[in-house]
């Protein structure tokens, strides 16, 4: 059976249009598939790229956490050994503290804490008895036996044996120089020195070795034998309050301490019959030889101008008071030797009831208290003196006054002449600022007495 040619030709139709359908379908499932390969291999080299750049910060970071590890490890590893050299120079240090001898130092103040004058006058013995009796109480009050003692005195010399001349203490003053060479031989660390002249000459001294020996790790007491002089109260308090009271103890001379030292409430040592129980006082019977053609008088008395070629003699009878200012003097004769005076018993002490202003400086009283007579314990113009001899002082006004007086020059010195009482002058002698004195400079300081001696660049020879 033939076939209709128009169904042919639909049917070939057809299959070509199903190819071509075909076909399309093909490349467009082909394209769409590159796309999505393509999609797909872009996606993979962005994501790979990410990874890379993670990693790359990963590195990065573990590098510098391995870094860290390292600084960190070098710097425990320093700071061990940083620590290990602490602890072995700490080792060492407590090694060296234990096996250093602990110590106790004695300073005394020898210008106010004079030894008996009963050893002194014994010379070496003496010097020897002083010292074991010393170190004998030393070591019972500090029982152990763990400590090296060293005991230093230092003192004024020349000034000791002018006192001790002026007192009349002959055997102890020829004796003294075999007594200090007998205290210095009585042990290796005993030492006595002459600082030499000079109101703070001992008081630095005493001072620089109190603070320092106090504060030595090695030092466990400090004897101190000072308290006549309440100048150290600084220097205590100071110490006191640093913490180092433990380590001071006091030892006493006279037989009542300086004001402020019993309120410092440190331990005391007392020695019996190492040390003079008082102040000494010149001597009636003492007949001081000064040589100058011009009788020297105590400052502000009359006087009567005798000059000869020979020295002049003060002669001074006996009497049961000392003689200083205390006991004015007059002249009753004139021999060939110079001039001679006689004590005037001074009149009774006036009542004395008058209270300090504590507003006022002690110079600003109304009258002001009299120099002369508080110092010195008379005064010759008696109850027709401009200044006030009835107020009620304290030691502390006392010293005031004392360290006032001394600002004010000699009135004996400024006139050329020589001054019988010497360092115990309650006036001053030379200027306390030296060539450093503003006035001096100016040409108007009140310390005439010759340049070179009113500076304290020379000696004075009272």
């Amino acid at each position: 059976m033939l076939k209709d040619p128009r169904m042919v030709d639909n049917n070939s139709a057809s299959e070509y249009l199903l190819d071509k359908c075909l076909k399309t379908i093909q490349n467009e499932v082909k394209n769409l598939t590159l796309n999505l390969n393509e999609e797909q291999t872009r996606r993979i080299q962005e994501l790979e790229a990410e990874l890379q750049k993670a990693k790359s910060v990963i590195d990065f970071f573990q590098g510098k956490l391995e870094s860290v590890k390292d600084s960190h490890a070098k710097e425990k590893e320093e700071l061990n050994e940083e620590l290990a050299r602490e602890k072995e120079q700490c080792t060492k240090e407590m090694q060296l503290i234990q096996g250093l001898d602990r110590r106790v130092i004695c300073l005394i103040d020898g210008d106010g804490a004079i030894f008996s004058l009963v050893q002194v006058a014994k010379g070496q013995a003496g010097g020897q008895t002083a010292a074991a009796k010393l170190t004998e109480s030393i070591r019972q009050y500090l029982p152990s036996d763990h400590y090296q003692l060293s005991v230093w005195v230092f003192l004024n010399k020349g000034g000791l044996l002018e006192t001790l001349r002026k007192c009349g203490k002959e055997d102890a003053r020829r004796n003294l120089e075999d007594f200090i060479k007998g205290f210095n031989q009585a042990a290796d660390r005993f030492l006595m020195v002459d600082v030499g002249s000079g109101k703070e000459a001992v008081d630095a001294k005493i001072k620089a070795y109190l603070e320092d020996e106090a504060k030595a790790l090695q030092t466990i007491k400090v004897v101190f034998g000072g308290c006549h002089d309440n100048g150290y109260l600084t220097t205590l308090r100071s110490l006191i309050t640093a913490g180092y009271a433990a380590k001071v103890v006091l030892l006493q001379g006279y037989i009542e301490m300086a004001a402020g030292f019993r309120t410092l409430e440190l331990p005391c040592l007392k020695v019996p019959d190492l040390f003079e129980p008082e102040k000494l006082c010149p001597s009636a019977n003492v007949s001081p030889v000064i040589s100058a053609a011009t009788p020297a008088v105590p400052p502000g008395l009359n006087r009567e101008t005798v000059r000869s070629n020979s020295a002049t003699f003060v002669s001074i009878p006996s009497s049961s008071a000392p003689i200083s200012l205390r006991t004015p003097l007059l002249p009753i004769q004139t021999t060939s030797q110079g001039v001679v005076w006689r004590n005037v018993t001074s009149p009774s002490p006036p009542h004395r009831s008058r209270h300090i202003d504590p507003n006022k400086s002690l110079s600003k009283q109304e009258p002001p208290p009299c120099n002369v007579f508080y110092l010195t314990g008379g005064c010759k113009f008696g109850a027709s003196c401009t200044f006030a001899h009835d107020y009620l002082l304290t030691a502390e006004h006392i010293e005031t006054m004392r360290d006032n007086a001394k600002k004010s020059p000699c009135a004996t010195l400024n006139r050329g002449e020589a001054c019988v009482f010497g360092d115990t002058c309650c006036y001053g002698h030379k200027c306390q600022f030296g060539s450093k004195c503003h006035f001096y400079k100016m040409g108007m300081c009140k310390f005439i007495a010759g340049s070179g001696n009113a500076r304290g660049l020379v000696p004075l020879i009272d």
